[in-house]
C-alpha cells in the first residue's frame, strides 16, 4: 500500500493517506475512541464529538459533556472522522 500523504487532491481538510478511506463506520469509531481519540460524525453539528471521559462514552454536544446514549442511527453511521 502506497503511504504518501495526499495533499491538494481532495477539498478536505483531514490528512489521509493514499487508499485510506476518509470516513469509517461506527465499530471503527469505537476503536479510535478506546484509543483515546474523539470521533465525530459528517452529519453532526460541527461541535459535537466523542470521545471517553472518566471511564463513559460520552458525547459533546450543546457546549456541555453527556454521557452517549447510542441508538441505531449512530451504530448504523458510515460517517465518522477523527479529529484533533
Amino acid at each position: 500500500m502506497n503511504e504518501e500523504i495526499i495533499e491538494g487532491e481532495f477539498s478536505t481538510p483531514i490528512p489521509r493517506k493514499k487508499g485510506e478511506s476518509l470516513t469509517m463506520d461506527f465499530i471503527d469509531a469505537m476503536r479510535k475512541i478506546k484509543e483515546g481519540m474523539k470521533v465525530t460524525r459528517i452529519s453532526w453539528d460541527n461541535t459535537d464529538y466523542c470521545l471517553m471521559k472518566d471511564g463513559w462514552l460520552t458525547i459533546y454536544t450543546k457546549n456541555a459533556f453527556h454521557t452517549w446514549s447510542v441508538n441505531d442511527g449512530d451504530m448504523e453511521g458510515q460517517d465518522c472522522i477523527v479529529i484533533d
